[in-house]
């Protein structure tokens, strides 16, 4: 306790009085500097980026490897093929070791490796002890160049993908999450579900054809942190990846958002009709990470509904009102392509309505009046003393922030700039931004439920469901074909 009391008096300053209010506590600010990605960064004969720190703290090895490969690039009809490509690849041996004996191997030297297909990346990491890295980079190469793709192993792939599509409709929170998406995105690849019959159409050639497309070196941005010297590393990966084919890779280009949401109001009905509960989001499509106003849109998001307790939207629906255990505002960034604005909670099936008129009063005070400094300043300061340990707290953390920035094509002073960015926010620009970018006759409402419970209200608020937009009561489609009764 002794200790802790010194270390307090220690950061107030000799000759500072101690506050009546740990609110109160200042500190110097602190004096750190971004890591400079050239610093990091190398690249292999065979064209494969990598991102390189030694880390000394612990006799290991971590690395990540980013693949420009994912479900946006599957053949239609065959959806469900790039994720089970990734599991196969680590599941189904390679063509020197069987299944077994991969995973025999990998136990006994304790090496984690695991490969995973997104919608617009891939992703293959390792973990090994520094003695036994020279063993888990050979088996990682064998994985990503060799696999062997066994049929027993695919066929149990594809059986593990359609029992899970059976409880498609069983949680109100996977409904929601879809049928967002399909409302805010419509035919646009993020929403090519596997079906059974797309995942019954998948065969062995399919999967090789799909991994000869897009597992090259060159293709590949390779992040490491660990027990390693720097040059040395880069020449066992050298060695390692050195009998790779290295032809160049189908260049994987993600397509623009061309859908413009139908706004109006969807209502699902859950399965269990007399669900307590409501789940509601309010959303329209957003913007990318490019665009001009995302930093004032990021800490605009944060004072209405991002920032936890601290924000808006929890203060009325949660603390003075107690409709909602959470409420939030989701205005990211899209990265690969267009993000979304969403406004969401959970609340008794009787108060969403209300719940949801309230979300709407705060978002139309946010265009109509300016923040308040305290509300800009807390806002401003989360995001810049949070910075380096969102981004740099660790050595391993941080190649993979360099090597994702540069796998996904950010700005290239983004990171640089970021609190500079953040600190030139004005009440003016969140007032700005929130009256361009968060707009009312462009809402999509989506209600899941018990909606018989959901539209009749609480009674004591005079909040009607049709004030809101086009009410739809949509089914839910089959959960195996995707296709909803007529």
């Amino acid at each position: 306790m002794l200790a802790r009391f010194l270390v307090v008096l220690a950061a107030l300053g000799v000759g500072q009085e101690i506050p009546s209010h740990p609110d109160k506590l200042k500190y110097k600010s602190l004096d750190w500097e971004v890591p400079k990605p050239e610093a990091y960064r190398s690249v292999l004969k065979n064209g494969m980026v990598v991102y390189a720190k030694e880390d000394r703290s612990l006799p290991k090895v971590d690395l990540t490897l980013l693949i420009r490969a994912g479900s946006f690039w599957e053949p239609r009809g065959k959806e469900g093929l790039a994720s089970i490509t990734g599991t196969v690849m680590r599941t189904g041996g390679t063509e020197l070791r069987s299944p077994e004996e991969l995973d025999e191997k990998l136990e006994s030297l304790a090496i984690d490796l695991d490969v995973s297909i997104g919608d617009t990346s891939a992703s293959a990491t390792l973990s090994a002890l520094t003695k036994y890295v020279d063993d888990g980079l050979t088996l990682l190469v064998e994985v990503l160049s060799r696999p062997s793709f066994r049929q027993d192993k695919l066929d149990l792939a594809k059986a593990q993908t359609v029992q899970s599509m059976q409880t498609r409709n069983d949680s109100p929170a996977s409904i929601e999450s879809r049928e967002v998406s399909l409302l805010l995105y419509g035919d646009y690849p993020v929403n090519a579900h596997p079906t059974k019959g797309s995942v019954d159409s998948i065969a062995r050639e399919d999967l090789i054809a799909f991994h000869r497309r897009f597992f090259h070196p060159s293709a590949m941005i390779l992040a490491a942190a660990g027990d390693f010297s720097k040059k040395e590393f880069l020449e066992k990966l050298e060695r390692a990846f050195a009998d790779c084919p290295t032809p160049a890779p189908e260049k994987a280009s993600v397509p623009p958002v061309a859908h413009e949401p139908a706004p109006g109001v969807y209502c699902f009905q859950d399965k269990l009709p007399r669900n307590p509960q409501g789940r509601v989001t309010i959303g329209h499509l957003g913007i990318d990470l490019h665009h001009p106003d995302a930093f004032a849109i990021r800490v605009m998001s944060y004072i209405f509904g991002a920032g936890g307790f601290a924000s808006r939207l929890m203060k009325v629906v949660r603390t003075d009102e107690g409709l909602a255990y959470d409420v939030r505002c989701d205005y990211r960034p899209g990265i690969a392509h267009r993000g979304t604005f969403r406004m969401a909670f959970q609340s008794r099936s009787e108060s969403c309505l209300y719940a949801a008129a309230l979300c709407l009063r705060e978002m139309e005070r946010m265009q109509k009046e300016e923040v308040s400094a305290e509300e800009l300043q807390g806002a401003i300061q989360f995001y810049v003393d949070a910075f380096p340990a969102l981004f740099f707290s660790t050595p391993a953390q941080t190649v993979s922030t360099l090597a994702g920035a540069e796998f996904h094509k950010y700005p290239k002073d983004y990171y640089q700039t970021y609190r500079e960015n953040i600190s030139a926010v004005t009440a003016a620009d969140i007032k700005r931004v929130a009256r361009e970018h968060m707009t009312r006759d462009r809402l999509v409402f989506v209600l899941v439920g018990n909606l018989s419970a959901i539209k009749g209200g609480d009674g004591k608020h005079d909040v009607k469901i049709e004030q809101f937009g086009a009410v739809q009561d949509v089914p839910l489609p089959d959960p195996m074909t995707l296709v909803r009764p007529k």
